[in-house]
């Protein structure tokens, strides 16, 4: 939100706001030790081109500058209200804004999500296996989900031992970290629905294509 409002580029504010957690060294490294180094170089490998790739095309097909109406208000406000107080008054009455306005709808979402997990994540048995179905599924709920920094390794390794397949486990690598509902809702006033909803299909679909990539590789 702070790099929109000051005018970043929305490929800019994207590859920050999608290669903090999907390409985040430390995760890489655990997931290395706990799940097998060829899952960190798939991570690797897709991260880049959501992180870079997805972001630039973001920036040409959707519009590098394009600001939400909010966002450009805010700009504004906030432009003409720099010079008023201190810097700690300052920085407290940004932080007690962001904070009344982004905190209930998260709590919100979370809990609504956190009920919802059985539907998004059911029972896992042998039958998942490598299923089209399920990689497609996975990627979907991946996607919506809200986990903590490198949450998706212990959720990939338990479903694995309950007999998830390669496949589904690839999408979740991919789709858990970078996006998730209460991100998609929190930042819908500072991108334009169109680049949300661009950057929730690419996930989505990158997804797909990673549970298909470790299929395919037999991991």
């Amino acid at each position: 939100m702070g790099l929109r409002k000051c005018r970043a580029s929305v490929g800019a504010a994207l590859a920050y706001w999608l290669g903090n957690p999907i390409l985040n060294p430390a995760t890489m490294v655990f997931m290395g030790f706990v799940l097998g180094w060829q899952w960190t170089a798939l991570r690797l490998v897709v991260g880049v081109i959501l992180v870079f790739g997805m972001a630039y095309l973001a920036n040409r097909f959707v519009g590098a500058t394009e600001l939400s109406g909010e966002v450009e208000e805010s700009l504004v406000t906030q432009l003409k209200t720099d010079g008023n107080g201190s810097l700690w008054r300052r920085w407290l009455r940004e932080l007690w804004q962001m904070s009344a306005r982004l905190l209930p709808e998260y709590a919100l979402i979370v809990i609504v999500l956190g009920a919802a997990r059985a539907w998004l994540f059911p029972q896992v048995t042998a039958d998942v296996g490598n299923h089209a179905l399920w990689i497609v599924g996975m990627a979907i709920a991946g996607t919506l989900f809200v986990i903590p920094t490198a949450g998706e390794i212990p959720i990939v390794q338990t479903l694995m031992s309950f007999g998830m397949g390669a496949g589904p486990a690839g999408a979740l690598l991919t789709t858990l970290p970078p996006l998730s509902l209460p991100s998609i809702v929190m930042l819908s006033r500072t991108f334009s629905y169109r680049v949300l909803l661009f950057i929730t299909l690419a996930v989505i679909v990158l997804g797909v294509v990673t549970g298909l990539v470790a299929v395919e590789l037999g991991f």
